[in-house]
């Protein structure tokens, strides 16, 4: 099996001119177009210059920036170099990030902006094996070095190319961090193979064109992002855009005119409760194509062949409006630990209700208090330094999940996490994530939480959306400010 460098050297040899990536410069207020070719001339630039850092192999060299080309150049340089990538999260709080710089040993930091670092070196002596500190930006401590001047310094070595490392597929690619919901953030260790395999397995069963634009907005710190929005493109040859940010994403959508999204399904449920607002509930079905499914697709470009959408899950009502509206919706399953993706729907075989069969080459079962539980060569190779947490997670090659899940005709079900499972007084079991669901699917509410855990009944705690509960109000004659209003 092939490592991620030798996906991208095979993939600029194939369509040098190829359009690679896209980027908006704000100071020219364009966007810019970088060739394939174009691109690998950038990453060998990024690899003299890591190089001459003369880093011990397997360093661990963690990126907290922005998805950008700059990002990915980075990445591929240390992955060239038999280095390890720890994307960090744009906006982690210092205490997390400081953590987690020192947990994995980074030895090289890549930082966004100067101000971003200008609040991290207060905690600098937390990770204190950490060498060097890069910022895409001008940086105002000299503890810092800006990227432009650092790239400069090894242009001297001329057009020669870096030393490239032998990495294996079972090399390292990546320490990916958990969210850190129930404690510190632990570091998914990933190998090329578990990304590799999970990338090809993809493209067996969803075409991706090299004529295809992605257009990128989610995060490179999560593995969804990571192997969908970044690694699979390099394999199919396609073409991916980077928004400039989620405000705008709007617009970056009717500019960049993608015809592949890779998303949450936030976005969806956002545009959904829009259309709850404006159209649907005053328009029969016969209408709704021509008034509502053509302006719908127009704010995704108006050329989406499909979007991908996982990282939680989507109301049933909302992929079905959707796709009743001439968006294809493909909803999968996956998690850090399965690099990331386990199964998914296919265009063509699509249940909304389930998020798909699994990938090839992946098998599930369900094992005990009806756990999904998966094994295959996507499955991590451990989380750093937590060898007992491993153990507990990977037991004779099944990944333990912690979902509750069903297969039905060979898609699997999610019914939600076991340890939200609510258990009430006369011992019913109940997933609570279906009735939030249900909830939030009415543009009433932006946020629902079900309790009920040993209790003789289920009690739900709601946050209204305000803009919706002062038509709502209006039209029952209530004044939406007087708390007496919600009795």
């Amino acid at each position: 099996m092939k490592t991620l460098p030798e996906l991208l050297r095979d993939r600029i040899a194939a369509t040098p001119g190829g359009e690679a990536y896209r980027q908006y410069d704000r100071a020219a207020g364009r966007w810019r177009r970088l060739s394939w070719g174009e691109f690998g001339q950038r990453v060998a630039r990024w690899q003299r210059a890591l190089q001459g850092e003369s880093l011990a192999a397997g360093s661990r060299i963690a990126i907290l920036a922005r998805s950008s080309v700059e990002h990915i150049c980075m990445d591929q340089a240390a992955l060239a170099l038999g280095f390890v990538p720890v994307p960090l999260h744009a906006i982690d709080n210092p205490e997390s990030v400081a953590y987690i710089l020192s947990d994995s040993g980074a030895a090289l930091l890549l930082v966004e902006s100067a101000q971003r670092w200008g609040v991290l070196s207060s905690l600098r002596g937390r990770f204190p094996g950490l060498k060097r500190v890069l910022c895409l930006e001008p940086p105002e401590a000299a503890s810092a070095v800006w990227t432009e001047e650092w790239l400069k310094s090894a242009d001297g070595a001329g057009n020669a190319e870096a030393r490239l490392a032998a990495v294996s597929p079972d090399s390292l690619a990546a320490i990916v961090y958990t969210s850190g919901t129930t404690g510190r953030p632990k570091g998914v260790m990933l190998t090329h193979r578990n990304v590799v395999s999970n990338v090809l397995a993809l493209l067996e069963i969803v075409e991706v064109r090299t004529s295809d634009v992605f257009l990128s907005f989610l995060p490179l710190s999560h593995t969804f992002e990571r192997t969908v929005g970044y690694y699979l493109p390099i394999v199919s040859g396609s073409c991916v855009a980077y928004a400039r940010s989620v405000k705008e994403l709007p617009q970056d959508l009717r500019e960049v005119r993608p015809t592949i999204l890779v998303s949450v399904p936030l976005i969806y449920e956002r545009v959904y409760a829009k259309l709850q607002e404006n159209f649907i509930a005053r328009l029969g079905w016969p209408v709704l194509d021509y008034f509502v499914g053509r302006k719908l697709r127009a704010q995704f470009g108006g050329r989406l062949r499909f979007g991908i959408t996982g990282g939680a899950a989507m109301a049933l009502t909302v992929a079905t409006r959707f796709q009743s509206l001439g968006m294809e919706l493909l909803q999968g399953y996956g998690m850090t630990e399965a690099s990331p993706v386990v199964s998914s729907n296919t265009p063509g075989d699509n249940d909304a209700a389930t998020v798909g069969r699994p990938i090839p080459g992946v098998e599930v079962r369900i094992g005990a208090n009806d756990e999904l539980q998966v094994k295959g060569p996507n499955v991590m190779a451990g989380y750093l330094n937590r060898p007992e947490d491993t153990k507990r997670a990977v037991e004779e090659g099944w990944l333990h999940t912690g979902d509750q899940a069903l297969i039905r005709d060979g898609r699997v079900v999610i019914k939600g996490r076991i340890k939200d499972i609510i258990v009430t007084a006369s011992g019913e079991k109940i997933a609570p994530a279906d009735l939030e669901l249900a909830i939030t699917s009415d543009t009433l509410f932006a946020q629902a939480c079900v309790i009920g855990e040993k209790r003789p009944f289920l009690a739900a705690l709601l946050v209204l959306e305000f803009k919706s509960w002062v038509r709502e109000a209006a039209a029952l004659g209530l004044n939406p400010h007087d708390a007496n209003s919600l009795d």
